[in-house]
């Protein structure tokens, strides 16, 4: 996700939001430990490390055309869109952090190189997308580093250290129709660790719609030639579940409800830079880099 500056490492206490990050939990039901209370025995044993000084760039937000294959400058994955009608409130994901090779990246202009793996709401033709996930990034020393965030586009996102390439990790987000607020959550299901917050608005000035779901590999910030992909190899998606506001749970597929797009990145020359492949179930796919630019 961009240019990163000085790291300060600062301990920040985060509300574990207990069981919405549970593998074989795809309901959508309101997670337990949204409120202001939590565990503090989990409290003490999952903490994350918040990186104060570590700038990524927000998220791009890219037109996507509804149908069955859209091509943008930096996403690859699945997005479903829903019908007008109709609102989501959860979306889940697993996966796997996959191993950066900086040895096989061109940097680009700005210097970085990076591979985004993230899963949100809102951001297909919205204005605002309510995500979290991991971030993987080259520099110049040529060693891959990795962070874990949350972020409420328009508002820059939240960084924490912890996770490496080859952990199992879940990413949940849940929309509380009572209280209109968001819960994001990563859990690392290798190390322990997690990041969560919940209680969160939507940011000042902005509407969030509830209109869409997305499981995602972005080239970040403004992408290619600024910040060209890294070479990530494969991202492997498992256990994407997601539920409309009345209830109703659904996958990546399409149904009544909403409709799914396949997202390949490519640049301006048209060469593919990331793909997915089909769709196993609605529920797993994998992302697979092609081309840093």
């Amino acid at each position: 996700m961009g240019v990163l500056s000085t790291r300060k490492f600062v301990i920040a206490s985060m509300l574990p939001l207990l069981g919405v990050l549970a593998p074989n939990s795809p309901s959508g039901a309101a997670p337990a430990g949204t409120t202001s209370s939590h565990n503090p025995a989990l409290a003490t044993r999952l903490h994350a490390l918040r990186l104060a000084d570590v700038k990524l760039p927000r998220t791009h937000l890219p037109r996507l055309t509804p149908g069955a294959v859209s091509y943008t400058s930096n996403w690859s994955g699945y997005a479903v869109l829903a019908d007008p009608k109709v609102q989501l409130r959860f979306v889940r994901a697993d996966f796997t952090i996959p191993s950066v090779d900086c040895s096989l990246t061109r940097l680009g202009t700005s210097g970085y190189a990076n591979a985004s793996s993230w899963v949100g709401l809102d951001g297909f033709n919205g204005h605002t997308v309510e995500q979290a996930g991991i971030d993987a990034f080259c520099d110049s020393s040529g060693v891959a580093q990795y962070d874990a965030w949350y972020e409420m586009y328009p508002q820059p996102p939240v960084v924490f250290s912890g996770v490496n390439p080859g952990d199992a990790v879940a990413v949940s987000i849940y929309f509380d129709s009572s209280t209109a607020t968001y819960s994001l959550g990563l859990t690392d299901l290798t190390s322990g660790g997690f990041v969560a917050k919940s209680g969160l608005p939507c940011p000042s000035g902005s509407t969030c719609r509830n209109a869409s779901a997305e499981v995602i590999t972005q080239d970040p910030g403004a992408g290619a030639p600024v910040i060209d992909l890294a070479d990530y190899g494969m991202t492997n998606c498992t256990g994407v579940r997601m539920t409309s506001r009345n209830g109703t749970h659904g996958t990546l597929s399409t149904s009544p409800l909403w409709k799914s797009t396949e997202v390949v990145m490519a640049d301006t020359a048209n060469t593919v830079m990331s793909q997915p492949s089909a769709l196993y179930g609605g529920q797993a796919f994998s992302d697979t880099w092609h081309s840093s630019s």
